[in-house]
């Protein structure tokens, strides 16, 4: 075998090969290697694409599924608003003392709000989205129009209060169920 010689230093070098290997020291490093991949993959800003057969095989989107919680607090449908919550939920506002964790809390909490006159509404300002699987959280602005305090003689007069949110989604089956939800007046 020919000794090449190195130019740059004007002495002969030997070229060593790389290190033998063992047929399993590349497990660990693959495995790693692999976690890594369905990390990145599972994780993205915004919705995935989705093409329309899949849509409808899961209910919809996260992002209908979060209209639809704002279209049954709107209309006092106390049936849609609970049903949108999984089994196993924490929903928080400025107005709850504590964690409300069962059904019937949301019950009487949208019944609250439903006895006012007019009843407190709410519109979506802005969000962001954060989608990893079959989790999406969504983290934004709500504009409630709440009752005027003080108005009880001034029918339909209202007041626009900011509140943030947080809500996570969990695609259960064919349908996105929320997971927990926090709103809290904007400062």
């Amino acid at each position: 075998m020919a000794t090449p010689i190195n130019p740059t230093h004007g002495r002969t070098t030997r070229f060593r090969s790389a290190p033998r290997r063992t047929p399993g020291s590349r497990a660990p490093l693959a495995a790693l290697g692999l976690a890594v991949l369905q990390t990145l993959g599972g994780c993205a800003t915004g919705p995935k694409p989705a093409d329309a057969g899949s849509a409808a095989a899961t209910g919809g989107t996260a992002a209908q599924a979060h209209q639809r919680v704002i279209e049954a607090y709107n209309g006092c449908n106390e049936g849609l608003f609970v049903a949108a919550y999984a089994p196993l939920f924490t929903f928080a506002t400025s107005n709850t003392r504590q964690p409300v964790t069962t059904r019937d809390g949301l019950q009487r909490y949208l019944a609250v709000g439903c006895g006012s006159r007019p009843n407190p509404t709410v519109s979506l300002v802005q969000q962001s989205t954060r989608v990893s699987g079959a989790i999406t959280v969504f983290a934004g602005q709500y504009r409630f129009k709440v009752p005027a305090p003080g108005a009880a003689g001034a029918a339909g007069t209202t007041i626009d209060v900011l509140q943030n949110f947080t809500m996570v989604l969990e695609r259960m089956g064919e349908r996105w169920l929320v997971l927990a939800h926090h709103v809290s007046v904007a400062p």
